[in-house]
């Protein structure tokens, strides 16, 4: 698909903007298709849309680079990945450190009493620190 685009053209940046645009925007549509779901009290339905959107872009991400002769990433975008990817597990460590003692202690002194979703928050980005741990382990090994 993209190899049609680039030799029509001869532009691999076009090939690499439609890309970008076709994950992005399927991906978009499934997460509003979601919340247009919850909104109008069709869960069924929005779920649907959300993981055949997400399954559809996903794929396309993992698939066409590996499809195409056409560069579609460079180390610009593994740059940028990573920069993003440091920014978001530096700011929910941070927060996490400062706020998860804090819950632990006032709900031991009986001052606040968590609902299970900020347990499962807390559980969900423990679990996220470990994976991360564990792929960085691997990724270093490699």
């Amino acid at each position: 698909m993209f190899d049609n685009i680039v030799s029509e053209t001869g532009d691999p940046g076009r090939a690499r903007r439609l890309y970008y645009r076709s994950v992005y925007a399927i991906v978009t549509v499934s997460i509003v298709g979601l919340l247009a779901g919850m909104a109008t009290g069709r869960e069924l339905i929005g779920t649907s849309i959300y993981c055949v959107g997400v399954w559809l872009g996903g794929g396309i991400s993992f698939l066409a680079p590996k499809l195409t002769d056409v560069p579609l990433q460079d180390e610009r975008d593994t740059d940028l990945y990573n920069r993003a990817s440091g920014l978001t597990l530096g700011v929910l460590f941070v927060g996490g450190l400062s706020v998860i003692p804090v819950i632990y202690v006032l709900e031991a002194a009986r001052r606040i009493e968590t609902p299970p979703e900020v347990n499962g928050a807390i559980f969900l980005a423990s679990g996220l620190f470990l994976m991360w741990g564990v792929s960085y382990g691997i990724v270093k090994r490699r």
